[in-house]
């Protein structure tokens, strides 16, 4: 029978269970004398170093798949099932699920986990769920480490901020890079001489000034390096983030944005007031005083919006072909019967590098924002209806919503508590405090309560809008439902992204908007 052996380690990993015992060359040692003891013809070695067990992302582990799908082993054998993955989604998708169809089975040696024993699904399940739920415990101290690190004023990002350099003898702390420090001074004095974003950064392209990411490539190249142009060009939205960060007026800012979960890389803006700034940590590049001179200049453009007017779709359009931004430009003529030029939203990178996102997509700006009303509108309907059908007396809808908040706080404390006895129990069973028989009657009871105990607090979750808010809510929906033109206010509450693509061949264009909600 064939067989493919999967090892996999990370800083995670060796942290949990000792770089020694679980180094690549173990786990690759011990599968390849469990596949000849047990007479498996071993197809091939699939090895992911560095690599979380929650990754999807995973190189050697996507190959494996690949060739899982097309036949070309029969077993997969892995350390343990956490060597696999830690997501507890992945765990359904593959372990019971695609490889069943596709004829493989999988075996973890030291869990003693092994799809052909179909009794075995509920262990591999809580298996599985312990693995997750370690790997959230692990990312919550992780974030809590680093939160406190910013808030000490040590600099934790993995390169220096462009104009800085590592301090040698202290990683936490910046120092100025003359070089690219001489880059920044020029890019403040050009915005406080009149040159705006857009048109600074096409100054330094034409002057082939190295972008930040193409002036670190150089960097760690060294002297003898490759010093060609590369791919990274100067945007508007690289200056505008560098004429914004306080961290060059010598406050480290960090903090601005965090991932949305430790199972994905997506991250999302914080809002200001939730960045973790620390004062005069570091040698500034930019006077203070300057700084603020170029906050206020900042402030007053984006309030005219260049033609008296900030448009309300402006920082959520991206382009649906490469994932860039879309900004809007003018036309240079007015359209028919019009007052003026008619502006359209063009992909930022087409008008840049157009090997890199050749479709150019564009829509007109006006029709744009018809188009996102008409959404806007539509989307309210159904939960302004039921707004304002179930609009009660404030002071009992308040008393209910807080009712339901307590009973739904008492609700996750009890699933904590149940969660805790499947894992204490998975535990005692592997131990041998526990015999099958009564870990089986036990787990079944504690899965049942938790599963009435989740179906019970996602009922509450409508009822739990915060005190006072349905009024308000109905007030939002109410605007929202009888928007005349778009609004930037209702707008960034509501739309967190727009996505435009190019026009297939016969003309029809798609446009999806990601919600906030």
């Amino acid at each position: 029978m064939r067989a493919a052996i999967y090892c996999r380690l990370s800083k995670e990993d060796e942290g949990a269970e000792g770089a020694e015992s679980e180094s690549i060359q173990n786990q690759r040692s011990m599968l390849l004398q469990y596949a000849a003891a047990h007479g498996y013809e071993v197809q091939g070695v699939y090895v992911d170093e560095d690599y979380s067990g929650a990754d999807r992302e995973r190189p050697a582990f996507n190959r494996m798949l690949a060739a899982a799908e097309q036949g070309a082993f029969e077993v997969i054998l892995a350390k343990t099932q956490s060597r696999f993955t830690r997501d507890m989604e992945l765990v359904e998708k593959y372990l019971h699920g695609a490889f069943p169809r596709w004829g493989v089975r999988f075996i973890a040696v030291v869990d003693q986990v092994d799809t052909a024993d179909a009794a075995g699904k509920k262990s591999r399940q809580i298996n599985g769920l312990v693995n997750e739920w370690y790997l959230e415990d692990l990312s919550n101290n992780v974030r809590s480490v680093l939160t406190h690190k910013r808030r000490a004023g040590r600099y934790i990002a993995a390169f220096a901020l462009f104009g800085y350099q590592k301090d040698p003898a202290d990683s936490g702390h910046l120092v100025i890079d003359p070089a690219a420090a001489a880059v920044v001074r020029r890019v403040f004095a050009l915005y406080l001489a009149g040159s705006g974003a857009a048109r600074i950064a096409r100054l330094l392209n034409q002057e082939g000034v190295p972008a930040p990411s193409e002036y670190r490539r150089r960097q760690a190249a060294g002297p003898a390096g490759d010093s060609r142009p590369g791919g990274a060009v100067w945007g508007k939205a690289a200056v505008y983030r560098m004429l914004t960060n306080r961290t060059y007026a010598g406050d480290l800012e960090q903090g601005r944005h965090q991932r949305v979960s430790y199972k994905s890389k997506q991250t999302v803006w914080l809002p200001r007031d939730q960045w973790i700034v620390v004062p005069h940590t570091h040698e500034p590049i930019i006077d203070p005083e300057q700084f603020a001179q170029v906050q206020r200049l900042l402030a007053r453009r984006a309030r005219s919006g260049g033609g008296g007017q900030v448009n309300p779709l402006a920082g959520r359009v991206v382009c649906g072909l490469c994932g860039g931004g879309m900004e809007q430009t003018c036309s240079g003529s007015a359209p028919r019967g019009g007052q003026g030029p008619r502006r359209y939203f063009r992909c930022r990178m087409s008008q840049r590098d157009p090997r890199r996102c050749p479709g150019q997509p564009y829509i007109p700006a006006e029709d744009l924002q018809r188009l996102v009303l008409e959404r806007v509108r539509a989307r309210m309907a159904a939960p302004l209806q039921a707004a304002l059908a179930g609009g009660d007396a404030p002071d009992a809808a308040d008393g209910r919503e807080q009712a339901a908040r307590r009973e739904q706080q008492r609700l996750d404390r009890e699933i904590a508590r149940r969660r805790r006895a499947l894992e204490e129990l998975y535990l005692d069973k592997c131990a041998g405090a526990v015999s099958a028989e009564r870990y089986a009657a036990l787990d079944r009871a504690f899965s049942e309560q938790l599963e009435g105990l989740t179906a019970r607090r996602a009922a509450l979750e409508g009822q739990c809008a915060p005190a006072g808010a349905g009024q308000a809510l109905a007030r939002w929906l109410e605007r929202a439902a009888a928007l005349e033109a778009p609004d930037r206010a209702l707008v960034s509450l509501l739309v967190e992204r727009v996505v435009v693509y190019p026009p297939d061949s016969a003309g029809a264009r798609t446009v999806e908007i990601h919600w906030t909600f």
